[in-house]
């Protein structure tokens, strides 16, 4: 028992440690969150309104998982720094854009912004992000946020409301066209206009293992009206909070099957989860279920990791036949892939023929549908966290 209490006054501790780098942080290169809208919460706007307005007005959590996985991010952003500036580039990290849209007051905090001078004159933006796996294509509130930097970036380029900082939040420079920032800082000629600059924007998403990009984005004015939009919304919806006009429950919320529910700090009174039977007693078996499926997960991994090095024994030992161990063999062989049909191609031809046949009046997407059938229906047990603040 008192090893344990040890244990978890060590964890303590690191969680108090997090806090502090984390409370520090904040301050120091974003300031007061709370007094503008920022491009995170423009994107978390356009996923869950409920849940922007919520981490604007409320406190955020404790939760040790929650704060390793907030400055696992900023620990990647400064990996990916080193890496891009031990390569000699002429990299701006952490620009900031200060921009008033409708009276509403807006900051950009680019992560990485690349810059090449006359005669090449090229902006690349680069906006990482930690996952714990890749994603195959990128979050829409990710897009919605590197389409407002890019955005912002070419509308301002030529008004005063760039700013840089050094990595202890000390200001550099202040309120300076792009153009004058970058010759101030690293002694590079730009065009005066935005138009006369190749820019493109990128999203890099890093796992503990991988790296992955996304892009080139280029500036979109319709993403950007829709970036602008959900500023005035959000920024509406705080105000109408703190002047007692609205509340939490009468702001939408996400629908449907939403992965990040089960994440949220602030589901624990979400009107999608309307109040049900209560049933606490059962709360020791879902806790058990949760543990047996992290360690499904665990264990599922492990194989994986296993059935790989099996794999590459068999290679170097330069056979097709059985390897004998003692108790055991093993052998790798190669299956044939399961044979699916693609609905897309078969839909084109059965249109190309029906064409050729002068039979334009077949429906083909009916003819489809008739053709298909439906299994039975199956129950699916639906289990999600309540993030107690």
């Amino acid at each position: 028992m008192e090893q344990k209490d040890r244990t978890e006054g060590l964890r303590a501790l690191i969680r108090q440690g997090l806090q502090a780098v984390a409370h520090k942080d904040t301050l120091a290169h974003l300031g007061d969150r709370s007094s503008y809208i920022g491009m995170s919460d423009i994107g978390q706007h356009w996923e869950c309104p409920r849940a922007a307005l919520a981490k604007k007005v409320l406190s955020t959590t404790n939760n040790l998982e929650r704060l390793l996985t907030l400055q696992r991010g900023h620990w990647f952003e400064s990996g990916v720094g080193q890496a891009l500036a031990s390569l000699g580039l002429h990299v701006l990290p952490q620009l900031e854009i200060n921009w008033q849209h409708q009276g509403v007051p807006i900051k950009a905090h680019l992560d990485f912004v690349l810059v090449w001078g006359a005669p090449v004159n090229a902006i690349r933006i680069l906006e990482v992000k930690s996952t714990d796996k890749l994603p195959t294509s990128p979050h829409d509130s990710h897009l919605l946020q590197l389409h407002g930097q890019i955005g912002l970036l070419a509308q301002s380029w030529d008004k005063p409301v760039f700013s840089l900082r050094a990595e202890d939040g000390t200001l550099l420079h202040d309120k300076m066209t792009f153009p004058q920032l970058c010759l101030a800082h690293l002694g590079l000629h730009l065009p005066t206009t935005a138009t006369e600059a190749s820019m493109e924007a990128w999203l890099l998403c890093l796992s503990m293992k991988e790296v992955r990009a996304f892009g080139p984005y280029g500036f979109n004015q319709t993403m950007l009206d829709t970036t602008l939009t959900h500023a005035i919304q959000l920024w509406s919806e705080l105000t109408a909070f703190r002047t007692g006009q609205l509340s939490l429950a009468q702001v939408d919320c996400a629908q449907g099957f939403y992965p990040l529910c089960s994440y949220c700090e602030y589901n624990t009174d979400c009107p999608k989860f309307p109040q049900g039977v209560q049933m606490p007693q059962w709360e020791p078996a879902l806790e058990k279920l949760a543990s047996l499926k992290e360690q499904r997960t665990a264990l599922d991994n492990e194989i994986k990791e296993m059935e790989t090095v099996l794999k590459l024994v068999h290679r170097q030992a330069g056979t097709r036949d059985w390897v004998d161990t003692g108790k055991y063999r093993f052998r790798v062989s190669t299956t044939s892939g399961r044979s699916t049909l693609n609905r897309d191609v078969l839909h084109e031809e059965l249109t190309d023929i029906f064409r050729f046949e002068h039979l334009d009046d077949i429906d083909v997407d009916a003819l489809l549908a008739r053709c298909e059938s439906v299994g039975a229906s199956s129950e699916r047990l639906s289990i999600s966290p309540i993030n107690l603040i």
